[in-house]
Parts: structure tokens; C-alpha cells; sequence
């Protein structure tokens, strides 16, 4: 994903945080940082990869086998991606409410802004919390890689990237002195500057992934 929110400027004006990984499933595609990833709809080719491969017998006996892993992948990857995006709508809105404090020159302003962004990092958890399994396996606390079977001695791993609140994850902290000091929502403009780049990697690294996973069933498909 090109786009990283971008801390106050030198001259005390502040930025929006550029939009970046809204509508991955063929709005728009995504963008690596510094690198540019093939425009792809994820959602459509799983879809059309799905429907190929649904109603058709393989001579081979390890073929149904290997499609349902590939499929699973498929699957959990897709439901991940659509929790990333809602996560990377979360995090911006957090940004802006601490854009928001950095402005603020009431200590009690801020603190309000600061219970405002405490709300919203305990938000990502509970969006967290509330995903499917299928997503959870791949950005839940308790994630894991998939190893998907190719034939043969042939894997393909896809890894997985925790994205709650917490240190092991996007490592968000709460606002423990309500933002009284700016030292404070300068370091929280840190964390999501950082949080934000974690989500980013997360969605490229699992559209590279389903692409490779769909033109592989795909080849599967057609070889049958």
C-alpha cells in the first residue's frame, strides 16, 4: 500500500492521512510501498477460480485433495483482507482524532480526545474479536501460518500477521496521561504511522498470495 499517514509538518500545519487500502476486492487495486503490485480483483478470482474448479472430477486421485487446500486458503485469505481494510479505517480514524489533539491547546480538549482514541484502539480489538474463524487464523491473536499442499513434496506457506491492538500485534498503546503532553501524541502518531504500515504489508503480502493460490487452481483446472 503506497499511501502512510504522515505525522505534522515542521511548520505546525497538519495533514490528512492519504487514503490507501480502501476497496482491495476490485475497486481499486493495491500498492506496494516502493513497489508496484499487479492490479488484481481477489474477491472475482476466487470467485471465477471456485466455479471452474466446483463441478469437475480429476483423473487424479490427490486432485479434490489438493483444490480443498488451495480453496481453504483461498478463503481465509479473502476473509482477512475485508478485516484489514475495516482495521485501516480504524487506525485513520484514530489518527485524525490524535491529528486533532496535536491542535488542541485545553489539556481538557485533549483528554477528551484522548478517551475518543482509546475508544477506537479498543475497537480494533473488538473487530478483531468478532472475525470469522477463516480470518482469525490468518490475523487473530491466536494466528498461524497455512501451509498449503501443492502435490508432491510441493508447499506453499502463507503467513500470518497478528493486527489486534496489542504488543504482539499493531502495538497501539493507550493514552495513559490523556494526552497531556504533545511528547505523548507525537509517539501515538508514531504507533500508527508503524500499525498502519503493519496492516499494509498484511493485505500486499495476502494479495500476492491469493494470486498465486488462484493461478494455481486455475492450472489445476484446466489440466484436468
Amino acid at each position: 500500500m503506497a499511501s502512510e499517514l504522515e505525522k505534522p509538518s515542521i511548520d505546525g500545519e497538519k495533514e490528512r492521512p492519504k487514503r490507501g487500502l480502501s476497496g482491495l476486492f476490485g475497486f481499486r487495486s493495491a500498492a506496494v510501498e516502493a513497489e508496484d503490485l499487479p492490479a488484481m480483483d481477489v474477491a472475482g478470482g476466487l470467485d471465477r477460480a471456485l466455479r471452474r474448479t466446483g463441478g469437475r472430477e480429476s483423473p487424479r486421485a490427490t486432485a479434490p485433495q489438493l483444490d480443498n487446500t488451495i480453496k481453504d486458503a483461498l478463503v481465509a485469505i479473502e476473509s482477512a483482507l475485508f478485516s484489514i481494510d475495516r482495521i485501516r479505517e480504524i487506525i485513520e480514524q484514530a489518527y485524525e482524532v490524535a491529528l486533532s489533539a496535536h491542535e488542541a491547546e485545553e489539556a481538557g480538549a485533549r483528554a477528551l480526545l484522548a478517551e475518543s482514541f482509546d475508544e477506537l484502539r479498543l475497537q480494533i480489538n473488538a473487530t478483531i474479536d468478532a472475525i470469522d474463524d477463516r480470518a482469525a487464523t490468518l490475523i487473530g491473536k491466536n494466528s498461524r501460518q497455512i501451509d498449503v499442499k501443492l502435490g508432491g513434496k510441493a508447499n506453499y506457506s502463507v503467513s500470518p500477521f497478528r493486527l489486534d491492538a496489542s504488543p504482539k500485534g499493531l502495538n497501539i498503546t493507550p493514552p495513559r496521561d490523556a494526552f497531556e503532553s504533545f511528547d505523548e501524541i507525537n509517539a501515538a502518531l508514531d504507533e500508527l504511522d508503524v500499525a498502519i504500515k503493519r496492516a499494509d504489508r498484511a493485505a500486499s503480502a495476502y494479495c500476492r498470495d491469493a494470486q498465486f493460490l488462484i493461478q494455481r487452481l486455475t492450472g489445476e483446472a484446466a489440466a484436468a
